[in-house]
């Protein structure tokens, strides 16, 4: 089971802060503000996580002020009709000089179901 499990939505959600969750004793539901402040406290502008299939899902979700994304590579998994995403992760274009050392393009890349009709 999944120790952790992020709020299913942006700074609109409601969730604030860390809460114990409907899934059991060991998982926690987490907010976009905690999100967003261990990104700030690491320098870090994207945290990706994975291990949580949503029925009928796209694969991914990007979440919490773009500063969290979730990925799922199991197609179909236990019969949700989901799709499955792999992510790529390039060197960015963008910037000048020395600003474009160390910044990724992160990009999901989507297996549709088969079991969906």
């Amino acid at each position: 089971s999944d120790p952790i499990e992020d709020d299913e939505g942006s700074s609109n959600s409601g969730v604030f802060g860390v809460h114990s969750s409907p899934r059991g004793k060991m998982a926690y539901k987490f907010g976009w503000n905690i999100t967003q402040g261990f990104c700030a406290r690491n320098g870090l502008d994207l945290i990706v996580r994975s291990h949580q299939a949503k029925k009928q899902g796209l694969g991914f979700d990007v979440m919490h002020n773009e500063s969290l994304m979730r990925v799922f590579s199991a197609r179909d998994y236990e019969n949700h009709h989901n799709d499955c995403a792999v992510l790529s992760v390039t060197n960015s274009e963008e910037g000048v000089g020395n600003e474009k050392d160390g910044v990724l393009t992160v990009r999901p890349q989507v297996l549709s179901s088969i079991s969906r009709g």
